[in-house]
């Protein structure tokens, strides 16, 4: 069966921005520019429209066009929360596409940041999160194995480590210290995110810490930079 005109369409704008070639409160070209261009109707111009605006993508404004939303996932840093849950409060549908955990010695970094005697193993979490289907962030946890033992061999299904952590081993996650960077998908994380070699992405690194300032887990995440953005409110000015 032949995929419809306003389907092709839909998808082809649909790549564009997931691409970056518009921007958030960009309109995108005309009806009519859009009719000239791809030698379409008006009817199957609006239906490629609608179904974007169903997906969240943009907004229809009578009389002045179809202008672009901020897909991007903000993630708030006054209080602790997860990639992962920061996905699903945008309002995504968010699954875990792999996952493989292990029992590891740690490098020598990951063992200083986790405060780990000579010897001390980690739980590695590795994992591919997508929303809406889509893969969008490749996912590295490692906790101390004294704190979750047994996690290597669970047949558990979780979405959310953290509250996975909370809820079976009631792990307390208070504070987290945070470093934040652009990059861009090497081969392999191409791959894996299925965008091109290059594609630009957010690198999150980050150690969670309980009330007294122990080292729980240290996180490494890797997500397209367009679906997620940081929101941090401050009070004051130092000087």
């Amino acid at each position: 069966m032949n995929q419809p005109e306003y389907s092709k369409l839909y998808q082809l704008i649909k790549h564009d921005i997931e691409k970056g070639k518009y921007s958030p409160g960009d309109f995108l070209p005309s009806e009519p520019e859009l009719e000239r261009i791809h030698n379409i109707s008006r009817t199957t111009v609006r239906k490629a429209m609608k179904l974007l605006a169903e997906e969240g993508l943009v907004d229809i404004k009578q009389g002045r066009g179809t202008m672009l939303l901020d897909i991007k996932t903000p993630q708030s840093f006054n209080s602790v929360t997860s990639v992962t849950e920061s996905l699903i409060n945008r309002g995504y549908k968010v699954a875990t596409k792999s996952r493989y955990i292990d029992k590891i010695q740690p490098n020598e970094e990951t063992a200083k940041k986790l405060r780990l005697a000579p010897g001390e193993q980690v739980i590695r979490v590795q994992r591919v999160q997508t929303a809406d289907d889509v893969p969008v962030c490749i996912m590295v946890n490692y906790i101390p194995e004294k704190f979750a033992p047994g996690l290597e061999h669970t047949k558990d299904s979780f979405v959310g480590l953290y509250q996975y952590l909370e809820e079976w081993y009631g792990i307390e996650i208070c504070s987290t210290d945070e470093t934040i960077f652009a990059a861009a998908c090497d081969f392999s994380e191409a791959q894996i995110l299925n965008v091109d070699t290059g594609f630009p992405i957010l690198i999150v690194e980050r150690i969670c810490y309980d009330r007294n300032k122990e080292p729980l887990c240290v996180d490494k995440v890797r997500v397209l930079a367009n679906k997620y953005k940081v929101r941090i409110t401050t009070q004051g000015r130092t000087k």
